[in-house]
């Protein structure tokens, strides 16, 4: 009897592995790499799974004293900002290829690269995102505010939202 009960538990613990989906990274780019902070998407949307992280990447140029913030005025029980980005801070990460990666060979082929700090190819540097990460352990619809602004100034110059609705891993 000890074993029946033992498999039958077996049986249905593999069929709960099996019907969950499993962990994904998605990243989200509100504009190509290298343009300007105004060619930003104004909105997107994506839908997720519980469980999901979600790496909001925000193309910024520190040198103007603009840089990109989050605005945490979203439900905290659906998706939470992660130390992994400096939490609200975000995390600033230089490119340092033409083409705006950071993969300086890619199927046996260089990649032009351009030295951080040089005033080359098409902008002066630094050049870079701002990453904010974020790990969704909840269900239910969010926005999550972008703003790009200059510290000391309570104005904005844009704002971008991304509308995330987590759905229960299942």
């Amino acid at each position: 009897m000890k074993t029946v009960v033992a498999l039958a538990l077996l049986v249905v613990a593999c069929g709960v592995a099996l019907a969950a989906v499993d962990n994904v990274i998605h990243e989200v780019r509100f504009a190509d790499v290298y343009r300007h902070w105004s060619a930003s998407a104004p909105s997107k949307s994506l839908t997720v799974y519980s469980g999901d992280a979600v790496l909001i990447r925000m193309n910024e140029n520190p040198g103007t004293g603009y840089r990109w913030v989050i605005v945490e005025d979203f439900s905290t029980s659906v998706c939470s900002l992660q130390p992994t980005a400096n939490n609200a801070d975000g995390l600033y990460e230089p490119s340092t290829t033409t083409d705006g990666s950071d993969d300086k060979v890619v199927d046996g082929t260089a990649r032009p690269t351009v030295p951080p700090g040089a005033a080359e190819w098409p902008f002066p540097y630094p050049w870079g995102d701002r990453r904010f990460d974020l790990r969704c352990s909840g269900t239910g619809n969010i926005v999550i505010k972008l703003r790009y602004k200059r510290s000391w100034e309570t104005k904005y110059s844009w704002e971008s939202q991304l509308n995330l609705n987590v759905i229960a891993n299942t």
